[in-house]
């Protein structure tokens, strides 16, 4: 009986020892599987990661060109509206933007266009320097008197049809010219165009100009 007894008991202590073996090796195996899972998972993630980086440097790098050919574009075309000479070489790129979104760059690109756009035609609401205001009154008077010496002309020529018609057409003609060469002369100095306070003394000072000296000259003719 105590043969029996010890087999027993080895027996026992074995299937212990076996089941404690398999859940030890049960374990282990989970225990594997959770962290190739977790590798896997981490490798993905690093892959994942490596593309979108490389995708947005590709992206950043396009960004990058095209910016740069737009930026040149715009200071040509800049240097084409004020003079080459006035802007020099284009200036190198300055701080770098905390938030340098696609978008957002192109916005600003967008708007710069607009706005060199509006400027070429003449809509920025961008002032005169103030004498532009007596040089108005001067390109008035000194049209006005232009049309009065032609109208002398017209009508101390004798041998011309229609003389004092031509000469009252060529009086008009004088106050109605102010305007238009102030427009060109303010497009081409300043890059705007006349506001209505610069085209009311032009063509005032034109009109007073024009009667003075019609006044003075053309009496009893």
């Amino acid at each position: 009986m105590p043969i029996v007894t010890d087999y027993a008991t080895a027996v026992a202590a074995y299937l212990k020892e076996r089941a404690e073996a398999g859940a030890e090796i049960r374990a282990a195996v989970a225990a594997y599987r959770a962290e190739a899972d977790r590798l896997a998972a981490a490798v993905g993630s690093a892959r994942v990661a490596r593309e979108g980086a490389d995708s947005a440097a590709a992206s950043a790098a396009a960004l990058v060109a095209e910016t740069d050919n737009t930026v040149a574009v715009l200071w040509r075309s800049l240097g084409g509206f004020v003079g080459h000479r006035r802007i020099g070489p284009m200036p190198s790129a300055g701080e770098p933007d905390p938030d340098p979104g696609p978008e957002r760059v192109r916005a600003r690109l967008e708007r710069s266009e607009r706005l060199l756009s509006l400027a070429r035609q003449g809509e920025l609401p961008i002032e005169a320097p103030r004498h532009t205001e007596i040089t108005a009154a001067a390109i008035g008077l000194g049209l006005g008197a232009l049309a009065v010496w032609a109208a002398l002309g017209m009508l101390r020529s004798g041998g011309l049809a229609f003389a004092e018609g031509l000469a009252s057409l060529m009086l008009f003609v004088g106050i109605g010219a102010g305007p238009i060469v102030l427009g060109a002369w303010l497009s081409w100095q300043y890059r705007v165009r006349p506001r209505p306070g610069q085209t009311l003394v032009c063509v005032g000072a034109a009109i007073v100009g024009v009667c003075v000296l019609a006044g003075l000259f053309m009496r009893g003719l």
